[in-house]
């Protein structure tokens, strides 16, 4: 749940400069004669605006830790656009690791990159679960085998296939269908001792939100894309599991190896730990659909 509050403002530090008015997108802060205040007829969404724009430290939030503002550069000493693009272009999704375990404080500074990430209404609903135990990712992985070897068997009987259709939708019958050469090589590869799901990775992280929060599964998608950016800039290598994601919600017996509550929708599983190879250049990408009206 978002905290409550409004901003304080200091009133022998303000300049009334009007910069946090101009943020203010809720409108919760009004122009005053000698400095603004907070007296607007809609809610405050705790976003931090005002506090970040306020050149003289006037303005403070009850609901936010004046310890966690950072000094930002400026914009002409930011990031260079040229090394942005190198490592959007270096991060891959890997699928080789080694065994080099991935070390808490490393995972923290993944996690501290992901909320910076946008939320619809600045909710921040996501919860991170970082599963790093060799047997409860085992377990893990073979339950997720298990699911899918029933699946495939479904689609082989008459009415099973029906059954199927009626239970998750002639789509996703179709997607599993299409899929079936593929899930036939994973479930092959693992009797032979290959981890074609998780990818031998000594980390497994998943991110979950309310299933009442309409826009908790998109924003923990921002989270992750930050997650995969920062773990590229660490030397981690990462890789969404989106064969985890589409059938973790209709099996509470896998919810429970994940520790995500039912009430909650599993929005996104990727795995990480140090890449085996080293990727040397970027690969081709197909141009995008681009429309300027």
């Amino acid at each position: 749940m978002r905290p409550e509050g409004l901003p304080v403002i200091d009133a022998d530090l303000c300049t009334n400069c009007g910069r946090c008015v101009a943020v203010c997108s809720t409108d919760v802060l009004v122009a005053g004669e000698k400095c603004p205040a907070p007296d607007g007829p809609t809610p405050c969404f705790v976003c931090g605006h005002c506090v970040a724009v306020c050149p003289t430290g006037a303005i403070t939030h009850p609901a936010m830790n004046p310890e966690h503002f950072r000094e930002l550069l400026p914009w002409d000493e930011g990031v260079d656009p040229r090394l942005l693009f190198d490592l959007l272009r270096k991060r891959r999704s890997v699928r080789s690791y080694t065994d080099q375990p991935v070390s808490e404080d490393d995972v923290m500074t993944l996690i501290e990159a992901g909320v910076q990430a946008p939320s619809g209404l600045n909710e921040q609903s996501w919860h991170f679960n970082v599963i790093q135990d060799p047997d409860r990712l085992a377990h893990i992985r073979r339950r997720i085998l298990a699911i899918y070897v029933s699946l495939l068997n479904m689609l082989d009987g008459t009415l099973s296939r029906a059954m199927l259709r009626l239970t998750v939708g002639n789509h996703a019958v179709e997607s599993l269908e299409e899929a079936r050469p593929l899930l036939n090589n994973i479930i092959a590869k693992h009797h032979e001792g290959q981890d074609r799901l998780l990818w031998d990775a000594p980390t497994l992280m998943v991110v979950h939100s309310p299933e009442d929060d309409p826009a908790g599964t998109e924003s923990a998608h921002y989270a992750v894309g930050n997650i995969m950016l920062m773990a590229t800039a660490m030397g981690l290598g990462t890789c969404v599991v989106g064969f985890l994601t589409v059938v973790a919600e209709r099996d509470q017996r896998l919810q429970e190896l994940l520790g995500v509550p039912l009430e909650h929708t599993i929005d996104a599983a990727l795995v990480v730990g140090y890449p085996a190879e080293e990727y040397l250049r970027s690969v081709d990408k197909r141009a995008a659909a681009i429309d300027f009206m």
